[in-house]
């Protein structure tokens, strides 16, 4: 039975929401008036930064049953920011709650340039009918950018002009004193003429924070390297409303940036062999994307969101690669903890794949076979160790880096070894949004494409440093760079592209053991294996032999949350040994993670619970499974993970569905960490092959499944 509740709110969280801006314009030529309003829903509209009840918003989330949406005056804060920024200041009136503008100058810069960039940023503007007649009788200058491809050369030349047009009475020198003078308007004969100043500095900022050091671009045009297609692309369609694009000399540059942007120009299929049927539709665009930067000369970063399936799409891509005849071994190199999982995911899915790995004692033996395969596997760890014997001279066609969190610093031995590799083609896998690490992302490119960002110091100037510093340089300066990612990163959330999937998904992890764990696991089964002859002796040496298994997973544990915490998850962790939970209370206090804490002892049970549910920035529960397997509701929760899985699946479905119930709206995913090479290992294949007996006693306890089973299936786990 559930524990009950004895005040619901005590457990829902407040989370700020994102309401939408508007702003109302009202004035003349001379001064101007504007009301920025906030709409967190129709019914709850108001002034932005006003007076209003501490519960004037608290709406429901239809994502989380736990939530309530409040007001969020941070952004509150930001939307009158951008209004500010022009030149609108307060009334001097006590409770009017409008700016005000009273420079002419500025009204018109406002007009001009101002309005479009409120509108770019997402805020709605409606003008009074008298001010809307007086804009529309305005004139206005549309400034152009030319874009040419460069015959010969993977490059393009770009620049942006501003004309008063052949029938024009406003000449080239109207128009460059008035940018001069920092205006976006031009008063002649009476008249004024807009044009939006704002959308040329953005653009030739692009296009200044691109030049390629090759030059050779006439006069007045800058010249670019194809790479940068992309980004000049999406550049320009953020500024879509204030220039006009002619590109009828740029058919490559038109292709190349669509493709880059995955908008219109789609992405030229792959045969993907075997795995045609296997992968599902957003896997194979994942393939094909990765084929195309391949083509053309270009790498990039696969971070689709954990469960999504990155080392299959890694895997059929490799795949790919051979089949049209590439030469060449292909090297991953992941963290230690997933090793063994490439070495099983390669061979379920590509067995036509040579597959090599490269690690644990005895490795070197097979240095010398790494030229002659298809796919070599290796950790970072090992790949600094054995790189002058192993890799050093070696072209590999393809390498892979897994979890790129691990060469995120860019002065590690990680990151400096990584980048020593001689390869054709590059890849990097990571779960986590990494277009908002701006002290990571450098090092990442550096090895995808080293030149890419420019070198290190540049890269501070631009962009590191503006964005620490915040306000208004900052942001752009986060724009601006989200913008040059996003051609070569690849990132798909389960929400978006995962809608046919089952509500909850079980995937098992296999995990090495450390090299001392392994010694003491296999010197307990050589001393005590040859005593253990009845049932109760098997059962209490599986059950010491599970002890030491476990302790060799903590790394994979991290590795796991390290993700899920950077992709926004929220975790239960399961472990049926609470000596075991005790050794992982220290290492998520070594790691700086705050987690909560449930077994048999602990008083305050639903406090606790409450606790999770209520504050996220707690993103872990450590729980034993005997005391929290049922009686609790933490659907704050989206995903699970069995430290140690036994063969009774009934207790551990019943821990599963702490999260995954009546009142869950995100689907659940679910890792069960399995040490490599033990008796685990084996108790899955017995799961499998004694189903009828588990199913049998699917509400029993783990001794009664163990009585169902024969001297001769425990005696088999220690084979």
């Amino acid at each position: 039975m559930a524990e009950p509740v004895s005040n619901p709110d005590e457990i829902l969280v407040a989370i700020p929401a994102m309401p939408e801006f508007s702003v109302r314009v009202a004035g003349t030529r001379s001064a101007l008036s504007i009301l920025v309003v906030a709409g967190y829903s129709l019914e709850h509209r108001f002034p932005a930064l006003s007076d209003q009840p501490r519960l004037r918003v608290y709406l429901k989330d239809p994502d989380d049953p736990l939530a309530r949406r409040v007001r969020n005056l941070p952004a509150e804060q930001n939307a009158v920011k951008l209004v500010r920024k022009w030149g609108f200041e307060p009334a001097y009136t006590e409770g009017d709650q409008k700016l005000y503008l009273t420079d002419p100058g500025k009204v018109l810069d406002f007009l001009a340039s101002g309005l479009p960039y409120l509108r770019r940023h997402g805020v709605k503007c409606t003008l009074a009918p008298a001010l809307q007649a007086l804009y529309d009788r305005m004139g206005f200058l549309v400034p152009v950018v030319k874009i040419r491809d460069v015959p010969g050369q993977d490059a393009f030349d770009a620049c942006c002009l501003i004309d008063g047009g052949p029938d024009s009475r406003l000449g080239r020198a109207d128009i460059q004193s008035a940018m001069g003078r920092g205006d976006s308007f031009i008063l002649k004969d009476g008249q004024v003429t807009l044009f939006d100043r704002s959308a040329i500095d953005e653009m030739r900022a692009v296009f200044r924070d691109t030049v390629s050091r090759r030059g050779g671009s006439p006069r007045g045009w800058f010249r670019m390297d194809l790479i940068h297609a992309g980004f000049v692309r999406s550049a320009l369609d953020a500024i879509c409303d204030s220039v006009d694009l002619e590109a009828d000399e740029a058919p490559r540059w038109q292709l190349v940036s669509s493709r880059l942007n995955r908008q219109g120009a789609k992405l030229p299929g792959a045969d993907l062999g075997p795995l045609s049927g296997t992968l599902r539709p957003y896997q194979r665009e994942g393939v094909a994307w990765m084929e195309y930067l391949a083509q053309s000369g270009f790498c990039g970063l696969l971070a689709d969101e954990m469960g999504l399936g990155k080392t299959l799409q890694t895997l059929a891509w490799i795949a790919l690669a051979r089949r049209q005849g590439r030469q060449g071994p292909c090297l991953v190199v992941c963290p230690t903890s997933l090793v063994p999982n490439w070495e099983a995911e390669a061979k379920k899915f590509v067995p036509e794949l040579k597959t090599l790995a490269v690690s644990g004692p005895g490795r070197d033996d097979h240095f010398h076979e790494i030229p002659q395969a298809d796919l070599v596997i290796t950790s970072y760890a090992l790949l600094q160790r054995d790189f002058p014997d192993a890799y050093l001279g070696v072209q590999f066609d393809v390498m892979v880096l897994d979890e790129a969190q691990h060469i995120k610093n860019r002065n590690t031995n990680n990151a400096r070894f990584a980048k020593e590799v001689e390869c054709r083609r590059r890849l990097v896998l990571t779960g986590t949004p990494i277009e908002n690490s701006v002290s990571d992302v450098w090092s990442i490119f550096d090895f995808l494409m080293p030149g890419y960002l420019g070198d290190y110091e540049s890269f501070k100037l631009a962009y590191e440093d503006p964005i620490q510093d915040g306000g208004e340089e900052g942001r752009l300066a986060q724009e601006r760079l989200k913008r040059k990612l996003h051609p070569f990163i690849l990132r798909r959330l389960k929400r978006d592209v995962a809608k046919d999937l089952p509500d909850k998904l079980v995937r098992v992890l296999e995990c090495p053991m450390p090299d001392q764990v392994r010694r003491e696991y296999l010197a307990v089964k050589r001393s005590e294996r040859s005593k253990a002859v009845t049932k109760f002796q098997l059962l209490a040496l599986l059950m010491k032999l599970r002890q030491i298994a476990s302790s060799g997973k903590v790394e994979a544990l991290l590795e796991q949350l390290s993700e899920a915490i950077d992709g926004g998850h929220r975790v239960l962790v399961f472990s049926q040994f609470v000596t075991q939970l005790e050794r992982l209370k220290s290492a998520l206090d070594e790691a700086g993670i705050r987690y909560c804490y449930l077994d048999g002892s602990t008083r305050n049970r639903l406090e606790e619970c409450n606790r999770f549910n209520r504050e996220r920035d707690i993103p872990v529960f450590l729980i034993s499974l005997m005391a929290g397997g049922t009686g609790l509701n933490l659907t704050g929760a989206d995903m699970v993970i069995h430290y140690d899985p036994w063969w009774n699946p009934a207790v551990e479905d019943q821990a599963t569905d702490r999260a995954h119930r009546i009142g869950q709206t995100r689907r659940v995913y679910v890792t069960k960490l399995i040490a490599h090479d033990s008796v685990e290992e084996k108790v899955l294949a017995l799961q499998r092959k004694k189903q009828a007996v588990i199913a049998a006693t699917v509400s029993a306890s783990d001794a009664a499944i163990a009585d169902r089973l024969s001297l001769a299936d425990l005696s088999h786990l220690l084979d």
